[in-house]
């Protein structure tokens, strides 16, 4: 596999940690909530031009990759499905663990991503694996910063989006040494 999913896993990481750090300063100097929403979108623009020519460069292995998951069986479609989506659903019941279900969301699907490429299409995406192990390995971390030591709400929300960012990074910069 080439290097695009490298690229895209930077593009996430560079995109989700600056978003998180400006945000952070948005809430610590109380500006007007609409900031939000200019700093994730405009973070979003300014990373995906980075990486725009490196990822559009290899479409084809991207469109090979999303085609091959296409014709995986229903079953195998419908437990990835849910790995990645069932954290999510649970958000409106459980709004104050939220930051522990976007965690295990993530790196439940990344984690059954990997398997099932693998298994299935015979595709070892290293950037996957590294990505849902840092990730479940952080959800451990904040489980006990959070449980143990009380680590206030607002420090939770930053520190697991600095965790995403962070993961994301490590597995795109991982993929793309294992690629070189």
């Amino acid at each position: 596999m080439t290097r695009v999913f490298s690229y895209l896993f930077l593009f996430i990481s560079l995109w989700i940690g600056l978003a998180t750090v400006l945000s952070h300063i948005v809430f610590i100097y109380g500006f007007n909530y609409s900031f939000y929403y200019i700093i994730w979108i405009s973070t979003f623009l300014f990373s995906l031009s980075i990486f725009i020519r490196p990822i559009l460069s290899t479409r084809k292995s991207l469109r090979e990759r999303f085609s091959k998951s296409v014709s995986w069986p229903h079953f195998v479609k419908l437990i990835n499905g849910l790995s990645w989506a069932l954290p999510f659903v649970f958000i409106p019941l459980f709004q104050k663990d939220y930051p522990f279900l976007l965690l295990t969301g993530i790196s439940a699907g990344n984690i059954s991503t990997f398997i099932f490429l693998r298994r299935y299409s015979h595709i070892t995406n290293i950037e996957q694996i590294v990505t849902g192990v840092v990730l479940l390995s952080s959800l451990i971390g904040i489980i006990i910063l959070y449980y143990g030591y009380s680590l206030n709400y607002e420090a939770l929300l930053i520190t697991s989006r600095i965790f995403i960012s962070l993961s994301y990074g490590i597995g795109g910069i991982v993929g793309y040494i294992k690629n070189k």
